[in-house]
């Protein structure tokens, strides 16, 4: 089969990239479409097949022959103003979210949230209980337009990433010279060119706050290190080119301090690890990172920060607490473990089903 993925940002790469990896392995015929730099680099580092066009999507896609056509997602390509390509049997989506109620969001004057109407499958990858704890009718905060809703399949979480035994977690601290008993901290923003200047501005003074926290500790403390994975870290750069690189960086972390994306949260439920999400505060009651986040935040399966209401002290002590505290550790462990459930080979079995 000859499959395609329409890619806009890191974040959706992040959930193509394992199905497209298993696909690969099913000697599938793959090749990415993506309009971003940096994106291009991570795909042709994981071996991957990039199409070059000097169009556009849209018009690259009306003259390709495919099999199946995955959307990376459903709302951020609605830039490229896509219509459904003629030559390509059945269009997919990957999404991580619950907008799928067009005319809500048009009423509202929200052309972003806007879907595909003619999408035939729509993988919103969280598990089923996740994905349905967070709907109105359940006491959460999303209501799903019945004829979206008909064609949503909940695989589980994707990207799941993989686990590392401790022979495998030594030997990758070892690549990086860091000592076994040392606890490792990691920090992930996402990539700056992807978020808001907004965003970013308040990254750069959280960034500043974890490394006066962090150096504070090490001074104090022989066993803190603190690992900064992004592109241009002021402590470690740990220059993540590849998805394997970026999962083994999270595996040797003790603590992963991060935003609120689902790109990566799921890899860290896998592992269990503890982990304290950076959220936005609320400004709106239609959606929110933290309406996103909050079945995971319900469950206790991290701990969470508001951007511009914490102060230093109260981030110092929650560091504290999720690296030292034995009893808080175990229990975000546990929650994670019940809460995760691995979703690429059900939608993957799904994905085949939909062509018999």
């Amino acid at each position: 089969m000859k499959i395609l993925f329409v890619v806009k940002g890191l974040g959706e790469y992040s959930q193509a990239q394992p199905i497209a990896k298993i696909f690969q392995k099913n000697n599938e015929q793959i090749s990415f479409i993506t309009e971003d730099k940096f994106v291009k680099e991570i795909i042709i580092n994981d071996r991957f097949d990039l199409i070059e066009y000097s169009t556009n999507i849209n018009s690259l896609l009306k003259e390709i022959k495919a099999d199946a056509l995955f959307l990376c997602n459903s709302h951020t390509t609605n830039i490229y103003q896509l219509e459904r390509p003629k030559n390509i049997k059945k269009i997919f989506s990957l999404d991580s979210n619950w907008l799928f109620n067009n005319k809500k969001y048009l009423d509202l004057g929200l052309k972003k949230f806007y879907t595909y109407e003619w999408i035939d499958h729509m993988y919103v990858v969280f598990p089923k209980s996740i994905f349905e704890a967070n709907l109105k009718e359940n006491k959460g905060y999303y209501d799903i337009d019945k004829f979206f809703k008909n064609k949503i399949y909940c695989p589980g979480f994707i990207p799941s990433g993989e686990t590392y035994s401790d022979i495998q977690k030594r030997s990758i601290k070892n690549k990086f010279n860091i000592r076994d008993d040392v606890k490792v901290i990691s920090v992930y923003f996402g990539n700056h060119q992807f978020h808001s200047d907004v965003y970013n501005q308040a990254v750069k003074d959280i960034e500043h706050k974890i490394g006066t926290i962090i150096n504070e500790l090490h001074s104090n403390n022989s066993i803190i290190d603190y690992q900064m994975i992004k592109l241009n870290g002021n402590h470690i750069d740990l220059n993540i080119k590849d998805s394997i690189s970026f999962d083994e960086e999270i595996a040797i972390s003790d603590l992963v301090i991060m935003h609120y994306g689902y790109g990566t949260l799921p890899k860290i439920f896998h592992k269990q690890i503890p982990v304290i999400s950076l959220i936005p505060k609320v400004n709106n009651d239609y959606h929110t990172n933290f309406y996103e986040l909050s079945p995971c935040i319900r469950k206790n399966a991290l701990k969470y920060l508001i951007f511009d209401e914490f102060n230093i002290r109260e981030l110092k002590e929650l560091i504290l607490s999720m690296i030292f505290d034995k009893n808080l550790i175990e229990n975000i462990k546990i929650n994670q473990k019940k809460l995760f459930e691995k979703g690429e080979d059900n939608l993957i079995k799904h994905f085949y089903q939909s062509y018999k």
